[in-house]
């Protein structure tokens, strides 16, 4: 075998390696999330209603938990911390109208212990913009070098056929002691919406963003480079076809500065 043979077959075998153990870790990660939630909310009793299973929080103002819904994953950038998201619904049943608290665990890899954790009230609203999933950002945001953020993305869908609408808003966490601080709020990077008569004719607009690191720091945190790439398409109705025709498309970068406090997201570019 020559040395450029050998080298593939390394490569090959690191990279089936890292996926391996990255789908090991997301099994380890959803078979812990009922002992890790416990061990974050001590006394919280097991609750079975008309919606499904719950975990019911112990305490006056109680709160209901569906597993499902918990975002859990092994950090990479630091394998020994587990990282969660959890709706913390102020009731059990769904409604067409819900509020939630959110709550962001860091917790030990390797035993159901809480290290860090950060809760904000109401923060998850549900009506006509219904709340439809919660996802762990892993990408390495490192802000300097002994400070890594990560991410949690709230993802929100319309529930009105004429009038679609999809929008994903990211938070970024660092650890600070014994607790968790937003260093990012509400940072629309996905949205997808538009109007139509439900057969062809209409307007639709589609935004995606990604998030880089810049070299440039403000306030000991690098900033944040935000490329954002906007398309409006149109579509006619053509005899018995439907053209998707673009209207325009257009690229831009944002930076993001550090305030000392969290990074400052102007209104263009904050979700709901």
């Amino acid at each position: 075998m020559t040395l450029k043979a050998q080298r593939t077959v390394l490569s090959l075998s690191l990279s089936l390696a890292a996926v391996f153990s990255a789908q090991a870790a997301a099994a380890d990660c959803d078979e812990r999330v009922y002992d890790l939630l416990k061990a974050a909310y001590p006394g919280a009793a097991d609750e079975t209603g008309d919606n499904g299973e719950f975990l019911r929080t112990a305490g006056k103002n109680a709160r209901w938990i569906k597993a499902d819904e918990v975002a859990c994953r092994v950090w990479p950038a630091s394998p020994d911390k587990t990282l969660l998201a959890v709706r913390l619904r102020h009731e059990a049943a769904d409604n067409d109208t819900e509020t939630a608290d959110l709550e962001v665990l860091v917790a030990d890899s390797k035993q159901p212990r809480i290290l860090q954790r950060y809760r904000e009230d109401e923060a998850l609203q549900s009506d006509a913009i219904r709340i439809s999933a919660l996802t762990l950002d892993t990408a390495r945001y490192r802000l300097n070098e002994t400070t890594t953020a990560f991410g949690v993305r709230v993802e929100y869908s319309g529930s009105s056929r004429a009038n679609p609408y999809g929008s994903t808003q990211l938070n970024l966490y660092v650890a600070d002691g014994d607790t968790l601080r937003p260093v990012l709020r509400k940072l629309e990077v996905a949205l997808d919406r538009g109007e139509w008569d439900t057969n062809c004719a209409g307007e639709f607009e589609t935004v995606k963003r990604t998030v880089a690191i810049d070299a440039k720091r403000d306030r000991g945190y690098a900033g944040l480079r935000v490329a954002s790439v906007e398309e409006a398409r149109r579509n006619v109705a053509k005899g018995e076809d439907c053209a998707d025709l673009p209207v325009s498309k257009h690229q831009r970068v944002a930076r993001l500065a550090f305030d000392g406090r969290e990074y400052t997201v102007p209104a263009d570019l904050r979700g709901l």
